[in-house]
C-alpha cells in the first residue's frame, strides 16, 4: 500500500509554446525504400516498432548538465519536436525546435553530446540527434543550439548523415524484421524479431567503411555452422535493448521475449553475460521493457528493471528489480541475482521508468510511483498524483465529487432568491476553467468546435480573458429554449464533461525526467511539469484521522500533555466529518461569495450551511425540477441525502461525546483549536527545488505550489470555522 506523498506542479506557460520549423532534405536516391507504412515490401526492412501512442524521452548532458526533451506525436508521425533546457537560461522556455522528416518515424530518437574531435563541429554544432524512420532511414543530425535555426528553414546537407538499413541486405535475402533500436554517442544498435543484434558505428564510421556494422552472433570459428541452424530456436525476439556505460566500456542489454538477458562488449562485440530472467508463474507473461541503472565506481551493484505483462485471466503489469554485479579485472565479469523486488502495479498501465541511486520512479497513466531500491517493505511506497486528479476536482468530474451535489448546496443557499442561482453557478464553473493549471489553450478551443465555434489561429490568439468567457457563456446560454437553474446546470456539466475529456487526451503524460539534484519531470504530450512534496498541513489533511498517531512530527505546537493529542485527533475526526458530508461544493460557494459580487455574504452562508448539517439539502430543487430530473432520479436523491443525513448525525454525536470525555471542558477544546488555526496561517513555503537543479524553475513554480497549497490552507479554516459554529449551534450539548 502507497502514502500519497507529492502532487504534480504543472509549469506555467509550457502549454503556449512557439516553434522554430525546420525540415530535414530529402536525399532522394539515398532512401531506397518508399514504403510510408510499418510494413515494407519484399527485400525490404520490415519495422514493428511503429507509433502507436505519442512518444517522449529525455536525456541530461554535460557538465552543467543540459537537459533535452524530445517528443514525436502519433497524430504527427514525421514530426520531432526538441526543448533544451539550460540553468542559464529563463524558465519556462516556451520555444521548441520543431523538426520534419521526409518520412513517418519509430518511436525512437536519441540526443548527445557531438564528441567530434573537429573543433568547428563541437563548438558550432554541440549535440547530435539520432532518429530512424518506419522505412528505415536511419539519421544522424549535428545539432546547434535551438535558437541559432530561427532563419534556418531547411538543415544544411553536411549537418545530416543519412544511410538506409535496406542497404545492409542483398536483394534476394529477407531482413528479419527490427523490433527496438536504441542508441549512443557514435553507436546505434537494432533488434531483430529473430533475436539478431546489429551494431552501427554510426558518427564514428562512414557507413561505407569495413567494420561499420557489426553483427552480434553467439557463434565463432567451427560454432558458427551450429549456430546457423540452431539459431531460431535458440533465442527469443529482441523486445528491448539499452545502451550504459560501466567503467569506460560500451554495454548493450538486450532482453528477449523469451526472458532472456544478454549483455554484449560493444569495444570487442563479444557476449559478456547470458541470463535467464527467473519469473515465477512465468506461464502468460510477456517481457516488455527494461531499465539500466547507472554503474557507480564506488560500489558493485547496479539496479536492473524488468517490466512484465501477464495476460492470463486479468491483465496486470509487475514491476522485477534485479541486483546488477559488475566486477573488473582481467575481463569484465557480470551476474544477476534473482529478482530482489517485486512491485505490483495494481491499476493503471506503466508508461515510463528511472532510476536513481536509491529508488525507483514508476510513472503510471494515473499517477507516479516511487519506491526505495532493494527495499522489500512495500509500505514505503509513495504516490505522486497527477493533474488530471486537480482538474476533475475543479470541474467536478471526479468519481467521487458529484457536480449535482454543486446543484442542491447553491439551491440550498439561495432556496430563497432562485433568479441568482444560474450566475452564481456559472461564475463558478467559469472561474475553475481558467485556473492556472487547468485552461489550456489548445483544450478550450476543442471543446468550442464541438459547438460549432470557429476562429483562424489569429482570431483565438487575439481573446482576452473577458472575450474568454463571454464566448464560453454564450455557448452555455443558447444551447436550449430553457433557461432554468437546472437546464443551465446540465448545459455547465457536459461543457466540463468535454472540456475535461480533451484536457486528458491533449496532456496524456508522455515520459519523466529525472535530475540527479532530485527533481522530477514529467513530460506531457503538450506541456511540461514537475512533482512536489506535500507540506505538512497537506499531510495532515489528506490523511484519515485514524492515521494521525504522531501529530507533533507535523509541525503542530502542542503541550507534551497527552491528553491534548486526543483531543486534537477527536477534533479533526469531527471536522474530517463535517467536510465530507458537505462535500467540495461547499468550499466553492463560500470562495465564490468572499471574492465575486456578495449576493448574499459569507457571513450569511455559515449559517445554511449549518442548515444543511442540521435538517439536510433543500427539497425544493426536487419539486421544482421533477421534470428535468425525472421522478425516480429525484426521489432516489433525496433518500440518499436522508440516509448520509442520519450517518452524519449518529457519526457527529459519538465523536462530540468521546471528545468531551477526552476534554473535560469546552476551554480545552477551544485552546487546541487555536493551536490548530496557528499551524493553519500561511508561512514560508521551503520545497525541494535549490539551486542545483539544472534548469531555474524555483520562481516558475512557487506560485503555483503556493496556490496549491494556500487552496488546502483556505478549505481547512473553513472547516474549523463551520466545527466551531456547529458547537456553538448546539451550545456544546
Amino acid at each position: 500500500m502507497s502514502i500519497r506523498a507529492g502532487m504534480e506542479v504543472p509549469i506555467i506557460g509550457t502549454d503556449s509554446i512557439k516553434f522554430i520549423d525546420v525540415s530535414v532534405p530529402d536525399f532522394g536516391d539515398a532512401d531506397l525504400s518508399t514504403t510510408t507504412s510499418a510494413t515494407a515490401t519484399a527485400a525490404s526492412i520490415t519495422i514493428k516498432t511503429s507509433l502507436t501512442e505519442d512518444y517522449a524521452s529525455s536525456s541530461v548532458i554535460g557538465d552543467p548538465p543540459l537537459s533535452f526533451i524530445w517528443r514525436i506525436h502519433k497524430s504527427q508521425p514525421k514530426t520531432l519536436e526538441l526543448l533544451q533546457l539550460s540553468a542559464n537560461k529563463d524558465f519556462p522556455v516556451t520555444t521548441w525546435l520543431r523538426i520534419t522528416f521526409p518520412h513517418a518515424l519509430c518511436p525512437f530518437a536519441y540526443v548527445c553530446q557531438n564528441q567530434s574531435q573537429m573543433p568547428a563541429f563541437s563548438t558550432t554544432n554541440p549535440y547530435l540527434l539520432y532518429a530512424l524512420t518506419i522505412s528505415g532511414v536511419v539519421y544522424l543530425i549535428k545539432l546547434r543550439n535551438i535558437s541559432a535555426y530561427s532563419s534556418l528553414p531547411v538543415l544544411p546537407r553536411d549537418e545530416v548523415t543519412q544511410f538506409s538499413l535496406n542497404d545492409r541486405y542483398s536483394s534476394n535475402s529477407e531482413p528479419a524484421a527490427i523490433t527496438s533500436v536504441a542508441a549512443t554517442a557514435g553507436c546505434l544498435a537494432v533488434g531483430r524479431i529473430d533475436g539478431s543484434v546489429a551494431h552501427f558505428q554510426l558518427g564514428l564510421l562512414h557507413h561505407s567503411t569495413p567494420g561499420f556494422v557489426n553483427e552480434l552472433r553467439d557463434d565463432s570459428g567451427i560454432g558458427r555452422l551450429w549456430g546457423f541452424m540452431s539459431r531460431g530456436r535458440m533465442v527469443g525476439a529482441v523486445q528491448d535493448l539499452v545502451i550504459s556505460e560501466a567503467h569506460g566500456l560500451k554495454l548493450l542489454f538486450v532482453l528477449h521475449s523469451d526472458g532472456m538477458l544478454r549483455v554484449w562488449n560493444l569495444s570487442f562485440h563479444n557476449k559478456i553475460l547470458s541470463h535467464a530472467l527467473g519469473i515465477p508463474n512465468s506461464e502468460g507473461v510477456t517481457f516488455a521493457r527494461l531499465w539500466v541503472g547507472e554503474f557507480n565506481e564506488d560500489a558493485s551493484i547496479t539496479p536492473l528493471v524488468v517490466l512484465c505483462r501477464h495476460d492470463l485471466e486479468i491483465r496486470r503489469e509487475m514491476i522485477h528489480v534485479y541486483h546488477l554485479h559488475c566486477t573488473l579485472g582481467d575481463k569484465t565479469v557480470l551476474s544477476v541475482e534473482s529478482s530482489m523486488q517485486d512491485i505490483p502495479l495494481e491499476e493503471g498501465e506503466c508508461i515510463d521508468v528511472k532510476l536513481t541511486s536509491d529508488k525507483i520512479w514508476i510513472l503510471k497513466d494515473n499517477g507516479l510511483l516511487s519506491h526505495k531500491l532493494f527495499h522489500i517493505d512495500m509500505e514505503d511506497a509513495c504516490c505522486y498524483t497527477l493533474q488530471e486528479e486537480f482538474v476533475a476536482e475543479q470541474l467536478f468530474q471526479s468519481s467521487k465529487l458529484s457536480s449535482d451535489d454543486l446543484l442542491w448546496t447553491t439551491y440550498s443557499i439561495y432556496s430563497s432568491m432562485k433568479e441568482n442561482i444560474v450566475p452564481f453557478v456559472s461564475s463558478i464553473f467559469i472561474r475553475r476553467l481558467l485556473l492556472p493549471g487547468v485552461h489550456h489553450n489548445g483544450v478550450l478551443r476543442s471543446t468550442l468546435l464541438d459547438y460549432h465555434r470557429h476562429w483562424t489561429d489569429m482570431e483565438f490568439q487575439s481573446l482576452t480573458v473577458d472575450g474568454l468567457k463571454k464566448e464560453v457563456c454564450s455557448v452555455i446560454e443558447n444551447q436550449g429554449v430553457s433557461e432554468s437553474p437546472m437546464s443551465i446546470f446540465c448545459h455547465w456539466k457536459n461543457f466540463c464533461a468535454h472540456y475535461y475529456h480533451y484536457w486528458c487526451k491533449n496532456n496524456s503524460p508522455c515520459g519523466l525526467l529525472v535530475q540527479s539534484a532530485g527533481a522530477v519531470c514529467l513530460v506531457r504530450k503538450n506541456s511540461v511539469s514537475l512533482f512536489r512534496d506535500l507540506e505538512n498541513i497537506e499531510m495532515i489533511i489528506d490523511g484519515s484521522s485514524d492515521e494521525l498517531v504522531d501529530l507533533a512530527s507535523f509541525g503542530l505546537d502542542l503541550s507534551n500533555d497527552e491528553s491534548e493529542h486526543g483531543i486534537l485527533l477527536e477534533v479533526l475526526r469531527c471536522i474530517i466529518n463535517m467536510s465530507q458530508h458537505l462535500g467540495k461544493p461547499a468550499s466553492a460557494v463560500f470562495y465564490e461569495s468572499l471574492i465575486s459580487t456578495p449576493i448574499v455574504s459569507s457571513e450569511e452562508i455559515v449559517p445554511r450551511f449549518l442548515k444543511i448539517l442540521e435538517t439536510g439539502y433543500s427539497s425544493s430543487v426536487s419539486s421544482d425540477h421533477m421534470t428535468d430530473l425525472g421522478g425516480s432520479f429525484a426521489w432516489e436523491k433525496e433518500l440518499a441525502d436522508r440516509k448520509s443525513l442520519r450517518k452524519f448525525s449518529i457519526d457527529m454525536l459519538l465523536s462530540l461525546h468521546t471528545l468531551s470525555k477526552k476534554a473535560t471542558s469546552w476551554s480545552k477544546v477551544l485552546n487546541v483549536i487555536e493551536s490548530y488555526l496557528q499551524f493553519l496561517v500561511p508561512r514560508r513555503i521551503i520545497q525541494k527545488l535549490n539551486a542545483e537543479m539544472s534548469f531555474d524553475i524555483n520562481n516558475s513554480i512557487l506560485i503555483q505550489a503556493t496556490s496549491q497549497i494556500a487552496k488546502v490552507i483556505f478549505e481547512s479554516a473553513l472547516d474549523v470555522l463551520l466545527f466551531v459554529s456547529y458547537l456553538l449551534k448546539i451550545s456544546g450539548q
